[in-house]
């Protein structure tokens, strides 16, 4: 079944905030200007120039980034979907992620007291030792988890009811397990759209400064994007294959030395987004019937079932 070989996926990533809620500071400017206390708050920043906290947040960013380009939208609830291709690799990445993120908090932890003399004279009067946890406590307050869930389907849909709110209720699950994918082909269009169109505007500024990323960005994308692509969509396939194939031959250094080779893949990148956007169009004109549950099942089943890309 489908539940078995797709599966849904969450990060939960928790730091520390280094800011405290100064209840006393906040009393006394109410009262200042004869506010009502509830009318503002103070808070604290509890430690400033901490670049080890810094570094955990930049790592945090980077651990989000990675998990939103290999999942697609789910739901509003932080779960995304996974394709069963990317789960060993995604599980792998992660396993370093969280290696590399406990050594980060061990080595925040290290020089924290540093922090907390540095950011004295800053704070005077308005510092407060029992604002800062002991070492032990503080690093409860950092982790990474990932969650891993099957997809729902309306067919194992289980509890005491009359056979019609069954189906009823089975009916909604697969509607919304139908949604759920349409959202995640909706997203795959708008992130290669985006990244084309980056391009063409990049390009199209003469004496605009780009990096590598201009093209290794759009190539790491197409590379990916049929993986993604659990519904199938034949267009989101062939403007990958296209984008490709006309698009990444040249690196970034090559366009910028090259005025011609720039301009001649600027319009090239320019008319993969017209195409794109006309495509699109037709689709909102003339839309496609509604698959059933069991199509989008069927092949999704198919998807998963594909070889991943070397």
């Amino acid at each position: 079944m489908i539940t078995e070989k797709a599966m849904l996926a969450a990060v939960h990533i928790s730091i520390w905030t280094a800011v405290k809620h100064d209840r006393k500071v906040s009393r006394d400017v109410a009262d200042q200007h004869g506010a009502h206390q509830g009318a503002g708050r103070y808070n604290k920043q509890l430690l400033r120039g901490a670049d080890k906290l810094e570094e955990l947040r930049t790592l945090a960013g980077q651990i989000r980034q990675y998990f939103y380009k290999v999942t697609l939208p789910w739901s509003d609830e932080g779960f995304r979907l996974l394709p069963a291709n990317f789960y060993f690799e995604l599980m792998a990445r992660m396993r370093e992620f969280e290696a590399a993120f406990e050594q980060g908090v061990e080595s925040f932890l290290r020089i924290y007291p540093q922090y907390i003399e540095q950011v004295k004279p800053e704070l005077n009067g308005l510092f407060r030792e029992e604002d800062y946890p002991a070492a032990e406590k503080l690093r409860t307050k950092f982790g990474v988890k990932v969650e891993v869930l099957p997809i729902p389907s309306g067919a194992d849909f289980r509890v005491q009811m009359s056979a019609e709110e069954q189906a009823r209720v089975s009916r909604e699950i697969d509607a919304n397990v139908r949604e759920s994918l349409t959202r995640g082909t909706e997203d795959l269009w708008k992130r290669l759209r985006e990244v084309v169109a980056h391009m063409v505007d990049r390009l199209n500024e003469p004496e605009s400064r780009f990096h590598g990323s201009l093209v290794t960005n759009v190539l790491d994308l197409v590379e990916i994007l049929p993986r993604l692509n659990v519904n199938g969509d034949g267009d989101l396939n062939r403007f990958a294959d296209q984008i490709k194939q006309r698009l990444c031959n040249y690196s970034a250094q090559d366009l910028k030395k090259h005025d011609l080779l720039r301009v001649t893949t600027a319009a090239d990148a320019a008319n993969i987004v017209a195409e794109m956007d006309g495509v699109l169009r037709s689709r909102e004109a003339e839309p496609v019937p509604e698959p059933t549950s069991d199509e989008i099942f069927t092949r999704m089943s198919a998807f998963m079932e594909a070889p991943a890309a070397a």
